[in-house]
């Protein structure tokens, strides 16, 4: 607690002036919630700490570790912790560096078969770790943060134009003439953790100029941004890229949650979602729409989505769905993080007043 309490003017600096602060602590669950954790515990955790995306046949990726570790610290379950932890960098963590190879394999000869980074996973991670050192006073845990933000502000943050941005990967993602973006990537809570424990000005350079291209990339019948965005280095606007379905879909469904927990989530943008929310009727949210051609999924959201509904103040409260309608990793973590956002405890909580420029 003592070190976020010495970096906090550092944060508010950074912000320009915004009131942001830190809760210690991180992310603090009811005890209600208890038998939620539980249920994940009991159905995506491996004894060995892997956690098992079992609608994707099975795999593994830093994605996965990160929630689940996440969700370990918000639970107080230092022993589930440490298995993620350890099986993680035993099996992920790349040779040179402190980030991690994106997904494991379980049934393949090989079942790390490279060694590329998904930056998500890496800043999920990295948050998860900061709360976790900070909760139960572990500095191992802040060292292994620090060098993980370190890595990712070294190799992964570049200016494109006046952006400040955070490519998805280490390859693959840039171009000629532009980069793409993920813009779910922009975990805004663990982006401010990073100018806690590593450079506070660089980090909150990509919170800002993140806010700039979320606002500017917003596309189809109800201004929702992309899966995935294509950013031109020099002038031009950010538009949807080219080589991905044009859609508001898995990915992007995560963008309001995570402006949400950084209370970041402007009226502006919330309008937008509501509208969309409530265009399908009752039970009748897709999950995906086409941001060209405004083609629905033939198929409903799964209960995350509408989980993540609630707790960005799109839906009423008693919709959100129990633990138990989940029967894929990705709809339980999505429910379970979006349980912590709405109860307002989730992973030191970030306020920002200040609207974006």
């Amino acid at each position: 607690m003592t070190a976020f309490l010495a970096r906090r003017h550092v944060l508010a600096a950074a912000a320009g002036g915004a009131m942001a602060t830190l809760k210690p602590g991180g992310i603090a669950a009811r005890a209600a919630d208890m038998n939620d954790w539980m249920f994940y515990r009991r159905h995506f955790v491996s004894a060995d700490g892997r956690v098992i995306d079992n609608g994707n046949g099975n795999v593994s990726h830093t994605e996965g570790q990160g929630y689940g570790m996440l969700f370990a610290q918000a639970f107080d379950d230092q022993d589930t912790f440490n298995s993620l932890f350890r099986w993680t960098e035993q099996t992920l963590r790349r040779r040179d560096d402190a980030l991690h190879a994106w997904h494991y394999l379980p049934d393949a000869p090989n079942p790390v078969p490279e060694s590329e980074n998904a930056t998500d996973g890496d800043l999920l991670i990295a948050l998860a770790l900061t709360l976790a050192g900070d909760r139960w006073g572990r500095q191992e845990l802040t060292d292994a943060a620090c060098a993980i933000y370190a890595a990712v502000r070294k190799k992964l943050v570049v200016q494109v134009g006046s952006y400040s941005v955070l490519l998805p990967g280490l390859y693959g993602f840039s171009f000629s003439d532009r980069v793409v973006l993920n813009p779910s990537y922009y975990i805004m809570p663990a982006l401010l953790a990073g100018a806690l424990l590593d450079d506070a000005a660089t980090w909150m350079r990509v919170v800002r100029d993140g806010r700039r291209l979320l606002h500017r990339a917003k596309f189809g019948r109800w201004d929702l941004p992309p899966d995935w965005l294509a950013l031109p280095k020099v002038g031009g606007t950010p538009g949807i890229a080219q080589s991905w379905p044009p859609r508001f879909s898995y990915d992007a469904i995560r963008v309001p949650l995570y402006l949400q927990w950084a209370g970041m989530l402007d009226a502006p943008t919330r309008a937008s979602l509501q509208r969309y929310w409530n265009a399908w009727g009752p039970g009748g949210l897709p999950a995906w729409v086409d941001l060209k051609t405004g083609e629905r999924a033939p198929y409903g959201a799964p209960p995350g989505f509408h989980a993540l509904g609630v707790a960005c103040g799109l839906a009423d409260p008693s919709d959100f769905p129990a633990m138990e309608t989940n029967t894929n990793y990705y709809s339980a973590s999505l429910t379970l993080l979006s349980r912590l956002v709405q109860d307002g405890m989730a992973a030191g909580v970030m306020r920002q007043a200040a609207s974006p420029n």
